[in-house]
């Protein structure tokens, strides 16, 4: 791929930044919908197959895996996206990218394999399941290879090579969701047998993944890149590894403060909160290019206004729907024996629109570099969970989790933003969209309180007021005449080009 090539939204005017961000939001949102559509095959095919208490168990891998492979990829992806617009020269680029790659693989090289040799010793630190240390075992081995993946899926997606990045996110979930639905149907799989599909795929892929990144690879001449990397991401490490042992931990208490099958019931509701991630997904692997390669312009805080009340507004909307349809969606894809799972989705789903949203409006700790600011936020969210699942889950059961999850996303999501304006103060219009959010939580916590209380039908109809008062007023209230009109030309525009 030529640098000349690759587009730039900071050469275009505001509606053509809006159409540029857009295309890429459709476009990674479509790649996203054809995944979930892939993994809602899985999803129902695992929890059907397995009892509650196995889907829990390998839920709690899958998401372990997650949890570790954050700290060998060691912030290296937020690094090399922040300085790779810094150079632009491409010898200078192929060096600063392979002297990461290389630095992640040998801390692979260098602790994967004491943490194998120790793994019944570590295994003995996880929740109780039957061939854990095996099992984590299993896991230790995806690791090089779930580096490699996510490294070239990074590198694509920056370098706005659309194409590769499609083949890379949708190709290990295509053949991840074959593989497992051979497993179940054929073989009869075990709880070992789904992380060794994993395994297999995760293996393919990362191969896949180097190959298609050749061109920005390079023998490292020394490391000295690494003297700004390594600063630069050592706070996005231990955020990382926060966001992904957070949800570790929350299975963890479940574990030991509810009933077993309240295990399964929580990761039925996450999976159905996670079809949001359809829509924050997209946004995200489009926003994070957009805005760094626009936060030189004069004019930047325009788009970006522009974009953070755009966002609210669809990811409220959608929120407050999904959470509409979560009784029929869990009975379809899950069976009736998961129904309980059903209250857990609003709060699992309003925390991840908050947390979405902060994603905007942090921008400017990024731009400044100082990343450790991001800390404050993270490491109050973790001690949120921490804290209040052991006071509410006893009493309110899974709903006290969610609940849990929602208030520490949402006061995250408010440190940050306030941290980002003390660091790279900017001109947020913060009033209309925090008037939407609010609306929504309202609305959506009446609706959960009143489907506690056994009135399932007064619930869903606040729900749906919620979608029409949402989609309606916040159209009017979000967006002036001049925007409206920028924002319908840019989805005209779209439409045209199709």
């Amino acid at each position: 791929m030529n640098e000349k090539d690759v587009p730039s939204p900071a050469t275009l005017d505001k509606r053509s930044r809006l159409a540029f961000l857009l295309k890429d939001t459709v476009l990674y949102g479509g790649a996203a919908a054809i995944s979930k559509a892939f993994a809602l095959v899985t999803f129902p095919l695992l929890a059907r197959h397995f009892s509650v208490e196995s889907y829990g168990i390998v839920d709690f891998f899958l998401m372990l895996t997650a949890f570790l492979g954050v700290f060998f990829i060691f912030g290296q992806d937020s690094a090399v996206a922040r300085f790779f617009y810094e150079y632009e020269d491409r010898l200078r680029r192929r060096q600063l990218i392979s002297q990461s790659l290389a630095f992640q693989l040998s801390l692979v090289a260098l602790f994967v394999p004491l943490m194998h040799w120790q793994a019944d010793r570590w295994s003995s630190l996880l929740i109780d399941a039957p061939e854990r240390s095996t099992l984590l075992s299993l896991v230790l081995l995806q690791l090089p290879f779930v580096v490699l993946i996510n490294f070239s899926r990074n590198l694509l997606k920056w370098t706005f090579a659309r194409g590769q990045f499609l083949v890379m996110s949708l190709g290990v979930t295509i053949v991840q969701a074959i593989l497992l639905v051979l497993a179940v149907l054929i073989y009869d799989a075990s709880v070992k047998d789904i992380i060794m599909v994993c395994l297999i795929s995760n293996i393919l892929f990362g191969l896949l993944g180097v190959y298609l990144i050749r061109r920005w690879l390079t023998l490292p001449t020394d490391m000295h890149y690494l003297r700004e990397l390594v600063p630069f991401a050592i706070p996005y490490v231990i955020i990382g590894g926060l966001a992904a042992f957070v949800p570790t931990l929350e299975r963890s208490l479940i574990d030991r403060l509810l009933e077993p099958e309240d295990l399964g019931f929580y990761a039925v509701a996450t999976k159905i909160a996670m079809l949001l991630g359809i829509v924050v997904q997209a946004f995200q692997t489009a926003w994070g290019p957009f805005a760094m390669s626009l936060y030189k312009k004069a004019d930047a805080i325009g788009t970006y206004n522009l974009v953070l009340k755009a966002f609210t507004w669809i990811i409220c909307v959608v929120v407050l729907g999904l959470s509409l349809i979560a009784v029929p969606m869990i009975q379809i894809l899950a069976s009736e024996r998961y129904i309980a799972a059903a209250v857990v989705v609003f709060p699992l789903a309003m925390g991840l629109a908050m947390q979405a949203i902060g994603g905007i409006t942090e921008i400017g700790i990024g731009i400044s570099k100082r990343t450790h600011f991001s800390l404050v936020g993270h490491l109050a969210h973790a001690a949120i969970v921490v804290t209040t699942i052991p006071v509410l889950a006893p009493r309110i059961g899974i709903l006290g989790v969610g609940v849990s999850v929602m208030i520490g996303l949402g006061l995250r999501a408010l440190i940050s933003t306030g941290l980002a304006q003390k660091v790279y103060p900017m001109k947020w219009e913060f009033l209309p969209s925090s008037v939407v959010l609010m609306t929504t939580l309202t609305i959506g916590s009446l609706a959960v309180f009143v489907q506690e209380q056994q009135k399932g039908n007064l619930g869903h109809g606040l729900l749906a007021f919620g979608v029409a008062a949402v989609l309606g007023a916040g159209w009017l209230l979000l967006f002036s005449a001049g925007e409206r009109k920028k924002i319908l030309g840019s989805l005209l525009s779209r439409v045209r080009n199709i």
